[in-house]
């Protein structure tokens, strides 16, 4: 089955510029573990998740309403086109430690958000145990957007706050 035929097409939006407790608050309210980033135009310029409020803004130690969305967002949407199986999604979100990403059309444009949750309901019982099973054993990393071959690591200031995540490797040099 195509992941476009199962993908959720209400996108829930938060401006960039907004705090991180309220993309809490909205993500309380929608019942929702994720939301799509948007710049004053409305373009679509990150994601946040729960796991970028664990990973990204607990460890600053700043207060929720004092820190910005787009400063712990993931600046790189991870995305897959509507034409993928959903194994193929499910294999890319398990191969770089990911539990959602955007879908687009044939005209590259974002029609809609797959989580995992969503990849599940229409995967065999031993699929789903293998892409499960895959997070478990695996490091749990964040893979540089810009080379797809390094690992973000954190860059701590004097206090051992979080001041930015950067690509492990020289060569490539990407911050976020």
């Amino acid at each position: 089955m195509k992941v476009g035929k199962i993908v959720d097409k209400n996108i829930q939006t938060i401006s960039e510029d907004a705090t991180v407790f309220d993309a809490s608050a909205l993500m309380n309210k929608n019942h929702v573990y994720g939301l799509m980033a948007v710049d004053a135009d409305g373009k679509y310029v990150g994601m946040i998740s729960e796991r970028s409020l664990l990973r990204r803004f607990i460890q600053r130690n700043v207060k929720p309403d004092s820190l910005k969305v787009k400063y712990i967002m993931r600046h790189h949407i991870p995305q897959v086109s509507s034409d993928f199986d959903v194994k193929d999604v499910a294999a890319f979100l398990s191969k770089n430690a990911l539990t959602r990403c955007a879908v687009y059309d044939k005209n590259n444009n974002i029609i809609g958000m797959v989580t995992i949750t969503d990849l599940a309901r229409y995967l065999s019982a031993e699929s789903i145990y293998q892409v499960l099973f895959s997070h478990k054993t695996n490091e749990y990393t964040y893979i540089c957007p810009k080379c797809n071959s390094g690992k973000l690591e954190p860059v701590y200031n004097d206090n051992g706050e979080i001041k930015f995540f950067r690509c492990d490797r020289e060569d490539c040099g990407y911050i976020e």
